[in-house]
């Protein structure tokens, strides 16, 4: 079995949110961008998947592959 998911995330408003001089980060002194791996996206994805499909993914039967644009 094969899904394919298209996932976009509107990452100027998630970064006027919470990034660099937002209220969000003045308020708690913490940056979400700085230190970031830059596959972080491609990092989380695997390991939701790996924990939402837990079994599959511990007996090998689970591979993800992860194309980021």
């Amino acid at each position: 079995m094969k899904a394919t998911i298209t996932l976009e995330l509107d990452m100027d408003s998630y970064n006027q949110k919470y990034g660099p001089g937002s209220a969000w980060a003045e308020k708690y002194g913490h940056d979400m961008v700085t230190g970031r791996s830059p596959d972080w996206l491609k990092e989380a994805l695997e390991e939701v998947l790996s924990e939402g499909f837990y079994d599959w993914d511990s007996e090998g039967w689970l591979k993800v592959q992860v194309q980021q644009s």
